[in-house]
């Protein structure tokens, strides 16, 4: 291959929350997509955790599928990888997971976090980036495993995500890149947070090898390409979070734009270098470029709540939200101009059913739905939810901008609702910006097929333009401009309604 030049089959893996997804993109942006999903086990007093076993049976359940299709796997030159993080996976010297992965949807943390907080206050000295002391995050969920089991700290060897393990088994390395394993090592160097790690009761051997994102992992062993499918000896990329390998297939990096990847979860954010509480600050080190960012909690998680509330499929509520009266806010939406902003506009949903993540960093806030009324219905509070989550990005867009003074003017947005007319029609009214609607539901998967390719030798640009999708551009009216900023703050005064019925609780989310 000529230096630069993006040319053959790349595969991209992503080991996403709810499946495992691969990705065979060619140069001209084709892609052959599939996925196998698994269970994520929920058990009370903030568990959330998944078997590891399940991601091997997923990635070579999905590969089968391709294979299925007609695709000749023998074609595939490289493999990238990336997938859900922060999800802490303990193996041992074998590469055995000592127990059951704890997921980022996992809070049961919270009384360490605080103890975290408490002990090291500002995190950028010790971990080279501003990550909250969160139960969400890896030091907190590390400081619990060392209280609660500590045979499982005698059993590891390495601390790693779902992707690095992905890794492990198709390579022999436990190598992580430094923003997946933040807490764990320092951003900056990808040296071993060994301050944190000592506070959290391990060692600093079982940070694993910290790499870049695109750098070589190794190549596929003949086990692996037994078991998966796959031509022995192709190079492995080490791989990145989906955050970041969204962020790349997006075209953020070459374009400058912002950012609303939505899934089980949100990411928000744009390719500015700064710092905001409650945000990330990914610094060059990481990435082709600074990245600020936050990643919400709730996004097609709260569509699924409504769903069930509804009694419909999540894929049914754009269709009945936009049967809400009125239509929407930039003519003559509910509420909006010509609407009356009482008892005849829309009622309005903070999405924090699960608590929050980004900019708030709270899992004990709990969500709202406010101004309902009599006339109200399923499509008035399918309409709400839908406009609540996206006015939760544009929460975390709206931080970034006031900590940088960079307007955001352009938006990528992928994931769950691009494609479909309403939720498209939602975007333009909530997000404030123009809105490049990207074609592929799953950006991530493409994404790490991108880093394949930069392994391989092209440079991050050429395999955006190479490897990208299609997509269309649409701008928000003036008038939807204005309502935007409306809906905006009044979804504001409802999320500090959340915080204030939080401490009206006594802190008792259940209260």
């Amino acid at each position: 291959m000529l230096p630069d030049a993006v040319d053959g089959l790349f595969l991209g893996v992503d080991v996403g929350t709810s499946a495992t997804r691969v990705s065979l993109v060619r140069p001209g942006g084709e892609a052959l997509v599939a996925s196998a999903g698994y269970r994520t086990v929920r058990s009370g007093g903030g568990r959330v955790e998944q078997d590891p076993a399940a991601w091997s049976r997923a990635l070579a359940a999905a590969l089968r599928r391709l294979s299925r299709d007609g695709t000749d796997l023998r074609e595939v030159i490289a493999v990238g990888l990336c997938g859900q993080t922060p999800t802490l996976v303990p193996v041992d010297a074998a590469g055995r997971p000592v127990r059951a992965a704890l997921t980022w949807q996992d809070t049961r943390a919270a009384a360490e976090a605080a103890e975290l907080a408490a002990r090291f206050g500002d995190p950028e000295p010790l971990i080279g980036t501003a990550l909250p002391w969160s139960a969400a995050n890896l030091p907190a969920k590390l400081a619990w495993l060392a209280r609660h089991e500590p045979d499982t700290v005698r059993r590891t060897r390495w601390l790693l995500q779902p992707k690095d393990l992905v890794g492990l088994w198709l390579t022999g390395s436990p190598a992580s890149d430094p923003w997946s394993s933040k807490g764990i090592c320092r951003v900056t160097d990808g040296a071993p947070a060994v301050a944190v790690l000592d506070a959290c009761g391990w060692p600093s051997d079982v940070c694993p090898p910290i790499a870049a994102a695109w750098a070589w992992r190794g190549t596929v062993s003949a086990a692996a390409a037994r078991r998966f499918g796959l031509p022995a000896g192709i190079g492995v990329c080490v791989g990145w979070s989906d955050a970041l390998a969204q962020t790349l297939a997006a075209g953020c990096f070459e374009r400058g734009s912002g950012f609303v990847f939505s899934g089980t979860s949100a990411i928000v954010g744009a390719p500015v270098a700064g710092r905001a509480a409650g945000l990330f600050s990914v610094p060059g080190s990481c990435a082709p470029a600074p990245l600020l960012y936050g990643p919400t909690q709730s996004s097609g998680a709260s569509v699924a709540w409504v769903a069930r509330l509804l009694g419909c499929r999540p894929a049914d509520v754009p269709a009945i939200a936009a049967r809400a009266s009125g239509g929407s806010g930039g003519s003559s939406g509910p509420g909006g101009p010509g609407g009356s902003g009482t008892s005849g506009g829309l009622p309005a949903f903070v999405p924090y059913l699960s608590g929050e993540r980004a900019p708030l960093w709270n899992a004990d806030v709990r969500g709202l739905l406010l101004g309902l009324a009599a006339e109200h219905g399923p499509a008035e509070i399918a309409r709400a939810v839908l406009t609540g989550t996206l006015l939760s990005a544009r929460h975390v867009l709206d931080a970034v901008e006031a900590a940088t003074e960079v307007r955001i003017a352009e938006v990528e947005f992928t994931g769950r609702g691009a494609g479909d007319p309403a939720w498209e029609a939602i975007a333009l009214e909530t997000l404030g910006a123009r809105v490049r609607f990207h074609s592929d539901p799953d950006l991530s998967a493409r994404g790490a097929a991108m880093l394949a390719a930069i392994m391989a030798g092209a440079s991050p640009g050429r395999a955006s333009a190479a490897l990208g999708d299609a997509t269309t551009t649409a701008a928000p009216s003036a008038a939807s401009l204005a309502w935007g900023r409306r809906l905006s703050d009044r979804y504001r005064r409802a999320s500090e309604a959340a915080l204030a019925w939080l401490e009206a609780s006594g802190g008792d989310a259940d209260g």
